[in-house]
């Protein structure tokens, strides 16, 4: 008796401090990163992400550390580990995925999304660009953009993929079109998604990783190719992924201009072209296409800014309301702190209940006002048959005589950087100093800290199904335990020991990829060849490219990592 008590003590405690240690490490090592200090920032998340379940996690956050240092042939290694990992299929561990089921998922193999499986290559793609750009042999300078080829086709399969899995922008906009009588059909039949139409947040596709496509064909001289790409970006960016994102709806215009040049480099009949000018370009973005001159360079920034927001773990109260047969989830009330505000904004978000099954069971249980707490709440409706196999295995009776504590992973609220970049440019020919004037053409392409947020949001129900049958199985085999237990006042303390130990161990799965950047804003501009020294200010915070050359008819990438 001793034994088993010390044992659960014990066991409850080192995987608490393993909880608690973790966190503070990530929050440490991310510190070090938004500070700029990569090679730091390395160190600190090498020593966490030690486990074989963050063999994945691993190889993404390093491999990106290792981009940010300049070391792209070791960051090109380390993603590439990444990409086997990411494109298979983890075996299937038994034991694996019953120790996460019986004490937190972290315990399970982190699979990744499939925003982070493009982004390997995404990242990959700029590597090989950059050694491209290093190396002084034309052999091996093909070479790299051929690889930097193979990543941006890569992209595009996994896209291709995503996108066959799931709606289009085109299949949302025909359903809100539909006849009435039929969407509400939809909305009845749709209750274990609580109501909700979750499709309107899926990752589907992506125009930005489309349209870097269209800028590494287009360097590589592949123009058609370049062409078919933007023009993905493009019809993506209008169809809705400017919408989804809350982006500037000028980027579709942007990636048109990129689409009616790539027209122009590839001796299209300059009718279609003026058609295009006409119909896609504002007068603006009209000008700026007549800024390309025949045998000017180009200066492309891709500044990353930011990171992409890490998860947090929400509390949430299990209870069993046998009356209406069903099982209550409610929000743990933390205080008037941020993130207490912020968890129960996102359970009334997410999961409070406003489908009419939920709404009827609440006031059947509570009268007017039981409608009206229905949505601070989430009803799941078992039926009287279901909650007869519960009472069998006195699942009812340990519902009543406690609390069941569920977690799920959620984001808090943030806030994207809104300062304007701007771009000096000072070239120097035959010895004299020339100062451009300032440009301040910097644009939001893609928000990844958004569709971090909105992944999470399509997959919210699916995390507290899945954490409400964890607690729950972890909370009768707790209480069979105490159960057996001869002595009465030994399975009392038995009793309270196991709720405490399992009350206090719930835990969410929030792991991401947490080095990945909040945003990508892109600046191009045409200029003469020359030598230049680019410098790069936005918020304060100064970048400088260094003095490079500019060659006619090139495209110069600048890769820029922003922390701030």
């Amino acid at each position: 008796m001793h034994t088993l008590k010390s044992s659960i003590f014990l066991v409850a405690l080192s995987f608490l401090t393993g909880c608690a240690t973790y966190k503070q490490d990530i929050d440490a090592g991310l510190s070090l990163a938004k500070e700029g200090d990569w090679k730091g920032a390395e160190s600190k998340l090498e020593g966490i992400l030690d486990s074989p379940e963050d063999k994945l996690l691993y190889y993404m956050e390093i491999g990106a550390l290792a981009q940010n240092q300049g070391d792209f042939e070791r960051s090109n290694a380390l993603l590439e580990q990444a990409e086997r990992l990411s494109d298979t299929f983890f075996p299937d561990n038994f034991s694996n995925r019953s120790w996460a089921l019986l004490s937190n998922p972290r315990q399970s193999d982190y699979r990744g999304s499939g925003m982070e499986r493009v982004y390997i290559s995404y990242l990959k793609s700029l590597n090989y660009l950059a050694l491209a750009e290093q190396e002084s042999t034309l052999t091996k300078k093909r070479q790299l953009n051929d690889a930097a080829l193979v990543e941006v086709r890569r992209i595009d399969i996994k896209l291709n993929e995503i996108r066959a899995q799931n709606p289009s922008y085109q299949d949302l906009n025909a359903k809100e079109n539909q006849a009435f009588y039929l969407k509400a059909l939809s909305w009845l039949g749709d209750f274990y998604t609580g109501g909700r139409d979750t499709d309107k947040f899926l990752y589907r596709d992506d125009a930005w990783a489309r349209y870097l496509e269209g800028l590494q064909y287009e360097i590589s001289g592949d123009y058609d190719d370049a062409r078919i790409s933007y023009q993905k970006a493009a019809n993506l960016y209008q169809d809705g992924y400017a919408k989804q994102y809350d982006l500037p709806s000028v980027t579709a215009e942007r990636a048109w201009l990129d689409v009616i040049r790539m027209m122009q480099k590839g001796g299209y009949n300059h009718r279609e072209i003026q058609r295009q000018i006409d119909t896609q370009l504002s007068a603006e973005m009209q000008t700026t296409l007549k800024q390309y001159q025949k045998g000017d360079a180009e200066l492309v920034i891709l500044e990353h800014q930011g990171f992409i927001p890490d998860k947090s773990e929400m509390t949430v109260l299990l209870y069993a309301d046998p009356n209406a047969y069903s099982l209550v989830l409610e929000p743990l009330h933390g205080g008037g702190t941020q993130a207490a505000n912020d968890a129960f904004r996102w359970f009334t978000m997410v999961y409070a209940d406003i489908n009419p099954l939920n709404l009827i069971a609440n006031y059947k249980t509570g009268g007017a006002w039981g409608t009206f707490s229905g949505i601070f709440t989430k009803r799941v409706i078992l039926g009287r048959p279901a909650w007869q196999q519960l009472s069998s295995s006195k699942v009812d009776t340990l519902l009543t005589e406690q609390v069941v504590r569920v977690t799920v992973p959620y984001y808090q609220r943030f806030t994207l950087d809104q300062h304007q970049p701007t771009l000096q440019l000072n070239q120097t020919t035959k010895n004299t100093k020339v100062d451009h004037p300032t440009i301040t053409r910097g644009l939001t392409m893609t928000s990844l800290a958004d569709i971090a947020l909105q992944e999470q949001l399509a997959q919210a129900q699916r995390d507290i199904y899945e954490s409400l049958v964890r607690e729950l199985l972890r909370s009768w085999l707790a209480y069979q335990v105490s159960s057996n237990v001869q002595d009465q006042n030994a399975a009392l303390i038995l009793n309270l020991i196991g709720q405490v130990a399992v009350f206090a161990s719930s835990a969410a799965d929030t792991r991401n990829w947490l080095t990945l950047p909040a945003q990508v804003r892109l600046t191009r501009e045409p200029l003469s060849p020359g030598d230049y020294t680019p410098t790069y200010k936005v918020n304060e915070n100064v970048f400088s490219l260094g003095k490079v050359t500019l060659e006619a008819n090139k495209i110069k990438v600048w890769n820029l990592r922003n922390p701030y």
